[in-house]
């Protein structure tokens, strides 16, 4: 049976999906034009170095969702329900992963040749090392992420839901040294000379292993996050904010890493907290036109950004205060209004490939994704 606080939850998760997308959209935002362009002076670096960190906090939570769902149902995690939901993600993830990093390639190919620099394409494009750092991120080119960067969020959680039985035999005892070892790979400095691929990898396995845990214990998150005295749940991520922002203000990247990490774990206590309550006192809903588009959105966004603002418009503005903040919320609002227009068409005249390209995402906000 359903009861109120887990109809919170739903509601909840459903309703965040699409403000946390916002915020990974601000995270690509920091582009060569945006940095062509000062910030201004005085409050304004504060600003937007608050903005840098509170964005933070949208990966680790969709990885908490997705670990949450992928074992919450049924009561019993059994062989059976492990092909059965590895199935399913076959079709939501890895489809939707290889056509949208396979049209960032070709596009960019395109662009190359339209352009009438054919001559900048390697001639052994499609040797299989090179293939292998489009599609998976194995190599230098894209600093462990494949062509399309953005999707190396699918491609970690693919990989976690291939290690899901291991996850389950580690974190179905209610031990909490499992969590704890994976919250040290994920802050511990990674050596420099390691694959950029397995120093991003520990960020996925804690977020999704926290997830799992509520999800195989059957706990609730948002019950579980009220338990949380109010002025913990708030005061240690606003001072981890004010350490981050500081080192952002100083620049000092090595310890701006641990910040950041330390921020992004504490932060999704209070972020799944505030929703909650916003979303229990105003009965907050998803718009489905809306949040429809939100795969989308994540899969075509750096391209949007990319090709609509910053090739159109680097080194022909004139750098200002004004046209930073500017060019920072069009590549954000162009984007968003995109997405929107084309996932409403395609989805209206083509749904069945709209389905198919957006992993079944297309229509409704899949609780499971």
């Amino acid at each position: 049976m359903t009861t109120d606080i887990d109809s919170l939850q739903s509601r909840t998760i459903e309703w965040l999906r699409y403000p946390l997308m916002l915020l990974i959209v601000i995270i690509h935002t920091d582009t060569a034009l945006l940095n062509s362009m000062p910030m201004g002076e005085g409050i304004y670096p504060v600003l937007y170095a608050m903005l840098r960190t509170v964005i933070r906090v949208a990966v680790p939570l969709f990885f908490i969702f997705s670990g949450y769902w992928f074992f919450r149902q049924p009561a019993d995690f059994t062989l059976g329900t492990y092909g059965d939901k590895l199935s399913k993600r076959l079709r939501t993830l890895l489809v939707p992963y290889l056509f949208w990093n396979f049209f960032a390639w070709a596009l960019q190919i395109f662009v190359v040749i339209l352009q009438g620099h054919i001559s900048w394409i390697p001639p052994d494009i499609f040797r299989p090392d090179r293939l292998l750092d489009v599609f998976i991120g194995l190599g230098d080119g894209y600093q462990g992420m494949p062509k399309a960067f953005q999707l190396w969020f699918l491609r970690d959680l693919l990989v976690l839901c291939l290690l899901a039985p291991a996850l389950y035999m580690l974190l179905r005892g209610r031990q909490a040294w499992v969590l704890m070892l994976f919250a040290l790979l994920y802050l511990m400095p990674w050596p420099g000379d390691w694959p950029d691929i397995f120093k991003r990898f520990p960020s996925a396995l804690l977020f999704f292993s926290i997830g799992a845990w509520y999800g195989i214990h059957k706990v609730n998150m948002i019950d579980a996050v009220r338990r949380i005295p109010l002025w913990i749940a708030l005061l240690t991520p606003t001072l981890l904010m004010v350490w981050h922002v500081w080192l952002l203000l100083h620049n000092s990247p090595s310890t701006t890493i641990v910040a950041e990490n330390l921020f992004s774990i504490t932060a999704t206590i209070p972020s799944l907290r505030i929703a909650a309550a916003m979303v229990e006192k105003y009965d907050l809903r998803s718009t489905p036109w809306i949040a429809g588009s939100g795969f989308l959105l994540f899969a075509i966004h750096p391209l949007l950004i990319n090709y609509l603002i910053v090739e159109p418009l680097i080194n022909r503005l004139t750098p200002t205060v004004a046209h930073f903040w500017l060019v920072l919320g069009a590549e954000v609002t162009l984007s968003v209004a995109v997405c929107v227009i084309l996932h409403a068409a395609v989805s209206h005249l083509l749904p069945r490939t709209a389905a198919l390209l957006t992993g079944g995402r297309s229509n409704q906000q899949s609780e499971n994704n």
